[in-house]
């Protein structure tokens, strides 16, 4: 029910949430030998959540694929520049990456928030 009420911004918002898990996980390993930064197709990602067609876990133990957040494979960066340790993490590109997913979090919650708003007004009768 959730998801015809508040439509894409749920989704975005939990979208968000994931890869800012993964963009924080690339920033704190960018020391890390070896380390692979990783991150999802935010757009192809939101794009395939308002396809008809979904997977859905029918039973909270499904256990979703490793190489998967929210359906969407997780993709490894290509370094502009390769260190020498075998690190793909470019801390730029990482912090930026943080910062529009941040942005995205916030708008999606706005949205989300506003439209409870007008629900507890038509609650209300306001």
């Amino acid at each position: 029910m959730a998801d015809s009420i508040f439509g894409v911004s749920e989704k975005a918002l939990q979208l968000t949430e994931e890869r800012s898990v993964m963009l924080t996980n690339n920033l704190v390993n960018s020391s890390t030998p070896h380390y692979k930064a990783r991150d999802i197709d935010f757009h192809q990602a939101l794009q395939d959540a308002n396809q008809a067609y979904s997977l859905n876990r029918t039973n909270p133990n499904h256990i979703e694929p490793e190489n998967q957040v929210s359906g969407q494979p997780i993709l490894y960066r290509v370094p502009m520049q390769m260190s020498l340790d075998g690190n793909t993490v470019d801390d730029e590109i990482e912090r930026k990456n943080f910062i529009e997913n941040a942005l995205r979090y916030q708008v999606s919650l706005t949205f989300v928030q506003n439209k409870s708003d007008e629900l507890m007004k038509a609650i209300k009768g306001e």
